[in-house]
């Protein structure tokens, strides 16, 4: 299309994105339609990721926090004081007090439900990077 960014703007987006193809899209919307032109600034970057981030809680990442139930909440709570890295079960079951089988069933819902993953035993990660960020910007419990 002709458009043109700057080695920031670009870094910011990317940075932002975690890469992940979706959210590169709904960023690289929100710069289009914000940018009073190109090439595209850092400046402009800032405002899509606002822009985007504020698309992505709305829709993307809400429709996934309202699948979780008020207790498959809490270990998504658990899990976002590790930030995007992935989570060890038995650092989740000390945070929220309890044994590791307890969250068994919990682990196990917020899988079916493409929330999370295992990426080895014993660890559990988000499915899309942002989660954590999103996680604590909620304030409804």
């Amino acid at each position: 299309m002709g458009a043109e960014f700057s080695e920031d703007a670009l870094g910011v987006l990317i940075d932002a994105s975690g890469r992940y193809p979706y959210f590169i899209q709904e960023f690289g919307k929100a710069i289009w339609d914000a940018a009073p032109g190109t090439p595209f600034t850092e400046e402009d970057a800032q405002v899509a990721v606002s822009i985007g981030r504020s698309q992505l809680d709305a829709g993307f990442f809400s429709s996934r926090w309202g699948r979780a139930t008020r207790k498959e909440r809490g270990y998504l709570r658990a899990m976002a004081q590790d930030n995007d890295a992935g989570s060890s079960t038995s650092q989740i079951a000390e945070r929220l007090g309890v044994k590791v089988t307890a969250l068994g069933p919990a682990r196990a819902q917020l899988i079916s439900k493409g929330i999370i993953y295992s990426p080895e035993y014993g660890q559990v990660a988000f499915t899309v990077p942002g989660m954590s960020g999103f996680i604590a910007r909620q304030h409804d419990e």
